[in-house]
């Protein structure tokens, strides 16, 4: 057992940081090596991942005192920050806690030269040698100065990201540990509908599964609550308002599943959700999540147009609302990958530079008619990956008819009960 248990997943950053316990407990190890303990460690990604959980447990875990230091506009921030510097100099050993650095200065153009990213910069080299360990947490690393987070003042930079699907599962169970669930909830169905950029978002939509369940009087949470949280606080779908002719509701389908389909047969178990509801204001209707990344742009770019080549196989005159987006999104796909990365050759690289910044309207003559017959070339690609699959376009198509919505295991179910070409791209 460690301070670090209390820290759901992030196993590579746990054990990076138990290593520097370690060394803080075996110093005399170490040294026989010639190796120093690291100046300071900075944790940085993106609010609400837990960067502070885990900058506590290391503290706890090291078993130093520690000197937190926050922004706190009501007191003379600059000198709080020398007197804990001086302070933590007198008392060694120690730790110094930087919650959240990026927020020491105001949010001016001249910030990264503020008085109190100096004032952090200039203790943190007066207490170089004497035993003082400096702990930083940050939201946004590019709002520092580079002086401030090189190596020699923080030697290890640790980025925390957004939990990765074993250890998305793990939170999950965590949050719902203290909620009473029904007995067929599928776990991999909920961490694989779930697209969260935090924990702390999880654990909200994880809440209102909870709120749901206890407004409508049930004994425990069910699938059905936990569903429509998901889809309510994830994609901003609340239930349909406005009723749709069989019809339409058939286009969409098909379009969802044009989606579904392409993304299943190039990457077999991507899809995590599929849905016929819409995803906020002015949206026509539904949506399918990944719950994996696809590979590479040429995938994103067919399942992008699946989902009109679906519905023309159907409707040859029509389209279901979202192609225009769609379209959008996959001339986009195609145009960076032959402006940044060349997919068809080093002539159609945009080598603007600041010397001349503005690309020629050669080139961007050249780019957009090379980039519409890419299109027409992917179009007709994701139109002959259904038609070898058009069982199990249709069956999906049914199934969102009658379900609304799909998770992980029907996607599954469906898969199991038709004969699916998987294509290579």
């Amino acid at each position: 057992m460690n301070a670090f248990d209390k820290v759901v997943g992030y196993e590579s950053i746990k054990n990076e940081l138990l290593q520097i316990c370690d060394m803080i407990h075996n110093r005399e190890t170490y040294e026989k090596l010639g190796a120093r303990l690291p100046q300071g460690v900075l944790l940085y990604g993106a609010p609400g991942l837990g960067k502070t959980l885990i900058a506590k447990s290391f503290i706890e875990e090291s078993g130093l005192k520690a000197y937190i230091l926050r922004r706190d506009k009501g007191d003379d921030f600059v000198g709080s920050i020398t007197e804990t510097f001086r302070e933590a100099k007198e008392n060694s050993p120690c730790i110094i806690f930087l919650d959240d650095m990026d927020k020491f200065a105001n949010e001016d153009k001249n910030h990264c030269d503020a008085k109190e990213y100096v004032a952090v910069q200039a203790g943190i080299d007066e207490v170089k040698g004497h035993n003082v360990f400096i702990l930083a947490t940050v939201n946004k690393l590019r709002k520092l100065p580079d002086s401030l987070v090189r190596s020699g003042r923080f030697d290890r930079r640790i980025e925390v990201e957004c939990p990765n699907d074993k250890d998305a599962a793990k939170i999950v169970r965590h949050y719902l540990s203290g909620k009473k669930m029904a007995d067929d909830i599928d776990m991999d169905d909920l961490s694989k509908m779930i697209s969260y950029s935090s924990c702390a978002e999880l654990e909200t939509i994880l809440n209102e599964a909870a709120i749901n369940a206890a407004y409508a009087r049930k004994n425990v949470i069910e699938t059905e609550d936990l569903i429509g949280a998901v889809l309510k606080m994830q994609y901003g779908s609340r239930d349909n308002s406005v009723k749709k002719s069989q019809e339409d509701i058939r286009k969409i389908a098909l379009h969802e599943a044009g989606h579904l389909v392409v993304s299943e047969a190039i990457s077999p178990g991507s899809v995590g959700i599929a849905s016929l509801r819409s995803t906020g204001k002015g949206a026509s209707g539904g949506f399918i999540h990944h719950c994996r990344e696809l590979p590479g742009m040429r995938c994103h770019v067919l399942v992008a147009l699946a989902g009109k080549a679906a519905v023309e196989l159907y409707y040859a005159d029509t389209c279901a609302g979202g192609c225009r987006g769609d379209i959008e999104r996959a001339f986009t796909y195609i145009r960076d990958g032959l402006s940044e990365s060349g997919i068809l050759g080093v002539g159609m690289i945009d080598v603007a530079t600041q010397r001349f910044p503005h690309t020629s309207e050669n080139m961007n003559s050249r780019s957009e008619a090379v980039t519409h017959a890419v299109l027409e070339r992917y179009m007709l690609k994701a139109r002959d990956i259904l038609l070898k699959n058009k069982d199990f376009l249709e069956k999906t198509a049914a199934a969102l008819i009658k379900k609304e919505t799909l998770l992980h295991s029907d996607i599954r179910k469906i898969r199991e009960n038709t004969v699916v070409t998987e294509v290579a791209v």
